[in-house]
């Protein structure tokens, strides 16, 4: 039985953002309906002790066609959400913690999202989603084959840490109070034996994206369009407010309802915590339309940027059921942040263009070019060079309308 908002209350007294902590853990706990609060003395590196509560359970890992309920446990300090909170992967006997650059042998969990904690652009749900997506590439645990009832303790191996999770001998933790001993794992969270992640035929995986709502007649169901990216998205809005067609660029709200998600200086790592974070107030989308890239460029390699690019777009595809998803070219600049020649940053500038642009055809997608935005027209960037002017930001507009008006 989940936990009221009272007695949430009641169990986070003692917290000095309290109505904060509660309103995120009922979000969690609404979502992911495995993970439940717990309060609990947890133990710090220097021995000293303190009441906190946890959100203790699973959560849903898509991994190799399958989907697979990965343990852990999210201690939250008194501070939260001002510090980050806690995390551990939590074992069950039949599992075996796997090390590697995001858990340590004792299950302690480090991810860039953790160490960049700032709220409120940083919350329980965007970890939650960050966790699934690092775990499906890089499996926190493996199934232990199944023996007799008597366990032999798990020495764990890699680095050594001296984080740790109360009560958690050797990198196994102890079953959840009021249930007994299962090697299958939690009661009603199924877990496949007998090695890595092999594939399952249980019934008892975490349900699916419920499936996009069908109009009974023959009315048109209005087509909900997100338009994500960084300071080119957050300006192009601002600027349709000012002119004649409006935030819905001209497209009746009957046929369309766009919702603008910019952010100035937001880079790609950013993308898949920004839709989780707008997904809990706003309809999932039918078209997404993601401008981004241009800040990293010259951040990192351009070919391990398309990776990403490429394994994040399939990512919200998978997430987001039947989305039309649109890449917006990356323009190019008369002027780059980065430290690099100029013309190094657009000729990789054109390499991930292209190589989304394919990519985005064989997945279904749909390409903006912005062919009139180059450097040799003027008029149309801001002095710095990096941004676009009033007149180039009404083209970045046109642009987009002219493909989102295909797709509506």
């Amino acid at each position: 039985m989940a936990l009221s908002e009272t007695q949430l209350k009641k169990m986070l007294a003692k917290y000095k953002y309290r109505d904060l902590t509660v309103q995120e853990t009922t979000s969690v706990i609404t979502q992911y309906k495995d993970l439940k609060p717990v309060m609990d003395a947890y133990v710090f590196n220097d021995g000293s002790s303190r009441d906190l509560m946890s959100l203790t359970g699973t959560i849903p890992v898509p991994y190799r066609g399958n989907t697979y309920n990965i343990p852990i446990c999210l201690w939250l300090l008194d501070t939260y959400p001002f510090n980050p909170p806690i995390c551990f992967v939590k074992p069950t006997s039949s599992m075996t913690i796997k090390t590697g650059k995001h858990v340590d042998a004792n299950g302690k969990i480090y991810l860039p999202y953790l160490h960049e904690w700032k709220h409120p652009q940083s919350d329980l749900i965007g970890l939650i989603q960050i966790m699934i997506v690092v775990f499906g590439e890089e499996p926190p645990v493996f199934s232990r084959p199944t023996i007799s009832s008597s366990y032999q303790p798990y020495q764990a191996t890699g680095p050594p840490n001296t984080s740790y999770m109360p009560g958690m001998p050797s990198g196994i933790s102890p079953y959840p109070p009021g249930h007994p001993p299962n090697p299958s794992g939690y009661p009603g969270y199924p877990y496949p034996p007998g090695g890595p992640f092999p594939a399952t035929t249980s019934g008892q995986h975490y349900p699916s994206q419920p499936p996009v709502t069908t109009v009974a007649d023959a009315r048109r169901k209005q087509k909900q369009v997100w338009i994500c990216g960084h300071s080119y998205v957050f300006w192009a809005e601002k600027r349709a407010l000012v002119r004649s067609f409006g935030p819905q660029l001209g497209i009746r709200v009957e046929d369309a309802k766009l919702h603008w998600i910019g952010k100035s200086g937001m880079m790609w790592d950013q993308l898949i915590p920004t839709l989780f974070h707008a997904r809990r107030r706003l309809p999932d989308p039918d078209v997404l339309v993601i401008h981004l890239g241009g800040n990293d460029l010259g951040t990192t390699k351009f070919v391990d940027l398309i990776i990403r690019i490429k394994k994040d777009l399939g990512f919200i595809k998978h997430t987001f059921k039947n989305v039309i998803l649109v890449w917006s070219n990356i323009v190019p600049r008369k002027a780059w942040n980065q430290e690099e020649t100029y013309r190094f940053m657009d000729k990789n500038r054109k390499k991930v263009n292209r190589e989304i642009g394919s990519f985005m055809k064989f997945i279904g997608g749909c390409v903006i070019r912005h062919d009139s935005l180059v450097p040799e027209s003027p008029g149309l960037f801001h002095l710095d060079g990096v941004l676009l002017s009033q007149s180039g930001t009404d083209v970045f507009n046109l642009d987009l309308l002219s493909v989102l008006e295909t797709l509506i």
